[in-house]
């Protein structure tokens, strides 16, 4: 069972959604203290277990997860930037892996839904050195709140299974949110306005925002 201790920090950031504040507080105390249970399909485990495999015969190497990595474009740039590091992108769309630009050989991509993936990466033991979640579906509407990866059950196998994690998001309220409910975890974070201009810029779809001048919010965080 993943037990994650639930503390009150003085220093932790409040959502611009402030009347969710209550809510998100209470959903990480029941995750923490609860088991994610979700059976996993013969085909997810198909798709899984052969690139866990992989990373089990290197376990030298820097592993780096780019969770929803869409097209895989921003794996790719991630592999490039680190070559000393394993990186392995993970993508629950077809469609979208179809469109993968060619990767570099530390480098691979896996179709699979994210919390079946983190279920199967845990029960191996493993952990990542660090994890990108970049522009994840911020699911906006209030009804959705449990559908946000700091909302949802598997928000402790996730922080159970990394060093380390990014996020990036275009929603200043979804960045202090995943601050509010990742301090509570006994980790730290910072978060920061990313400049306008495409410096580390790691995907084509992050660089129309640059181009329409979005703003691009970036959350660090690791345990305390």
């Amino acid at each position: 069972m993943v037990k994650v201790m639930v503390i009150e920090s003085e220093n932790s950031v409040a959502p611009s959604a402030g009347a969710d504040a209550e809510r998100i507080r209470a959903l990480v105390a029941k995750h923490c203290q609860s088991q994610y249970r979700l059976p996993i399909s013969a085909t997810m485990e198909a798709a899984i277990l052969p690139a866990l495999e992989q990373v089990l015969r290197q376990p030298e190497r820097r592993l780096v997860l780019d969770a929803g990595c869409g097209t895989g474009a921003s794996t790719a740039a991630i592999a490039t930037q680190h070559p000393d590091a394993f990186v392995i992108g993970v993508d629950r769309s077809q469609a979208r892996l179809r469109r993968a630009p060619a990767m570099p050989p530390n480098a691979l991509l896996v179709r699979a839904r994210l919390e079946e993936f983190w279920l199967l990466v845990q029960r191996a033991g493993i952990v990542f050195d660090k994890t990108f979640l970049l522009y994840p579906n911020p699911y906006p509407k209030h009804r959705q709140i449990k559908r946000r990866w700091y909302c949802h059950p598997i928000f402790p196998v996730l922080l159970a299974t990394t060093c380390a994690l990014e996020l990036r998001t275009t929603e200043e309220w979804y960045a202090n949110d995943f601050c509010l409910a990742i301090e509570q975890c006994r980790w730290e974070c910072s978060c920061q306005l990313l400049p306008p201009t495409d410096a580390d810029v790691l995907s084509t779809f992050e660089r129309k925002y640059v181009a329409r001048r979005q703003q691009r919010w970036k959350v660090c965080a690791q345990p305390r």
